[in-house]
């Protein structure tokens, strides 16, 4: 089984290393958008040239299968190891990997977003390769890790606000570039659009992260009897919260403050990313048992 995992893990790096590359190549061969990525809500990209909606379609299927490649990776491994596959930060690599997929197509369904496939793509490749990078080894949990139900809802939440803050990351990327070309960059979605998926995502992720940071402040106190202990991985998580929630009343905002909503977002997934790898693998605290 392990030898399964490994080999779908690798053809899912291929694959969307190869997503990522077609998608960039499709934007400098056709540098300026010829019109519309989607006539309408809940329907595949439409554009003025055929092919460029082809080759969107193509993007999105892709991403479909290293989604469905990278779910079976997570459910074997959580066969494998029988509990939920998120207890060191290869498992959480993965699984972050897959839910950003997921989180992705999901947005895609109601939204022209497919412009976008080629960086979730990139961005779940990197989560991939970091994770193939990682020792892979089964070990028993740690006594603190011995709560099956906090191990599978709380770090659950974690994955699932991690990733829906990644495309919230992607969106506002967009909408800079854009908003810096005057929505010409070929494929992209307009920047109009970037910035709803972005406030829609944040809108989904905010809360998710609350309930993970309440669930782990309870969880910290059944571990170490102390709710809160100034750990540098809860530091992290809280900075990232306020980041977050800053970006929400600035969002709200109808003045020159507005257009700093999109680079929250960025500093906001910067903080994600501090959490998920900086507080837990470079910096020794409570949290430090999460790593190989």
């Amino acid at each position: 089984m392990t030898a399964l995992i490994a080999t779908l893990l690798f053809a899912a790096l291929v694959l969307l290393i190869g997503l990522g590359a077609v998608g960039l190549g499709a934007m400098l061969l056709r540098p300026r958008r010829i019109g519309a990525l989607e006539t309408s809500a809940g329907s595949l990209p439409a554009t003025a040239d055929d092919r460029a909606g082809a080759v969107a379609r193509g993007l999105v299927i892709g991403v479909l299968v290293a989604c469905v490649a990278l779910s079976a990776a997570v459910l074997l491994r959580a066969a494998l190891v029988g509990h939920a596959p998120w207890s060191n930060l290869h498992e959480f690599s993965i699984a972050f990997a897959a839910a950003l997929l997921g989180t992705f197509l999901l947005l895609a369904r109601s939204q022209p977003i497919a412009g976008l496939a080629p960086f979730a793509a990139l961005l779940a490749a990197g989560l991939v390769a970091f994770a193939m990078g990682l020792e892979s080894r089964i070990d028993p949990l740690v006594p603190a890790l011995q709560q099956p139900l906090m191990l599978t809802v709380h770090v659950g939440a974690a994955v699932i606000a991690y990733a829906v803050s990644g495309v919230a990351f992607i969106a506002a990327a967009a909408e800079l570039g854009q908003r810096a070309s005057g929505d010409g960059i070929g494929l992209l979605p307009p920047a109009s659009v970037a910035r709803r998926l972005g406030h829609r995502a944040v809108l989904i992720a905010f809360p998710i992260l609350t309930v993970a940071i309440a669930l782990g402040s309870v969880w910290a106190n059944l571990a170490w009897r102390s709710y809160w202990s100034n750990d540098p991985k809860e530091l992290a998580a809280a900075s990232t919260w306020l980041v977050f929630g800053a970006y929400l009343h600035v969002a709200a905002r109808r003045d020159r403050w507005e257009r700093l909503a999109p680079w929250l977002i960025v500093l906001g997934f910067a903080g994600v990313l501090f959490t998920y790898i900086g507080a837990g693998l470079f910096i020794v605290g409570e949290h430090s048992y999460g790593t190989p």
